[in-house]
């Protein structure tokens, strides 16, 4: 039989998207690294007396929403509805109030917040109930859903055929273990998107770790052992952590 030159198909799907993920990776700290350059030439001409700072940073929210319409859009980093629709949201008022389109500022609603960490509370309480009135069904999901927003919550996985998810945490925390979980797949990723938060992750003794998420004026430690035997599963950290903190440990 004439050798295939192309090579096995599986293996050449599996390596374009291992590079399709990496590439995003690589343009989304590209993105921030030029931003953060871009910073420092507008503060120095605005040392030199050539041009004023204040003048051009007034419109720094249009930053905010680029970047939430990137996380929306799944463009250069991956999709991430609820960080996306945080970051439009915030970035569009802020600069619709730069440009004096809007009257009020963000400060002018904030019984706003008062009634969203209300409403995280009730959903919350509602899904502790639910999750004590059907704990098989809990322990059945394959994927992750976790969000906290001015909250802690607590979450144990243990499915058979984890694949990955999404923990969101927006000046809250979440403890999740992962101990009890297994894979069926050779990894798993969760898409992280912490703000003034905290996540506390632990995972099995026989999973291997990989962050990948871009920390700012945050991070992410790694305590977990290397595993003593065969790798049983690699767990992936994506996404975006400002301000807060995450820890993996065994």
């Amino acid at each position: 039989m004439p050798e295939n030159r192309f090579g096995d198909p599986e293996r050449v799907i599996i390596g374009a998207a291992a590079r399709g993920k990496a590439y995003g990776l690589v343009i989304s700290r590209l993105v921030f690294g030029l931003i953060v350059v871009g910073l420092g030439v507008i503060f120095l001409l605005d040392e030199m007396g050539i041009v004023d700072a204040s003048t051009i940073l007034r419109y720094w929210p249009a930053l905010l929403l680029a970047y939430g319409i990137m996380r929306l859009t799944g463009l250069f980093c991956r999709q991430h509805m609820t960080s996306g629709a945080i970051f439009t949201l915030i970035g569009s008022w802020l600069l619709l109030r730069t440009l004096h389109v809007l009257p009020y500022g963000l400060r002018d609603f904030w019984p706003v917040l008062i009634i969203l960490i209300g409403v995280s509370l009730v959903m919350g309480g509602l899904g502790r109930v639910r999750g004590a009135g059907s704990a098989d069904a809990a322990d059945a999901a394959s994927t992750l859903h976790a969000f906290a927003f001015w909250s802690g919550i607590d979450r144990k996985v243990a499915t058979t055929d984890f694949q990955g998810g999404d923990v969101t945490a927006v000046m809250g925390g979440h403890e999740i273990d992962l101990r009890p979980a297994k894979m069926t797949g050779e990894s798993a990723v969760i898409d992280l998107f912490v703000l003034m938060g905290g996540v506390d992750m632990r995972v099995p003794e026989d999973w291997a770790v990989t962050c990948e998420a871009v920390p700012i004026m945050g991070g992410v430690e790694d305590r977990t052992r290397p595993p003593a035997g065969d790798v049983r599963g690699r767990l992936i950290l994506r996404g975006f952590i400002m301000m807060g903190g995450v820890e993996v440990k065994n």
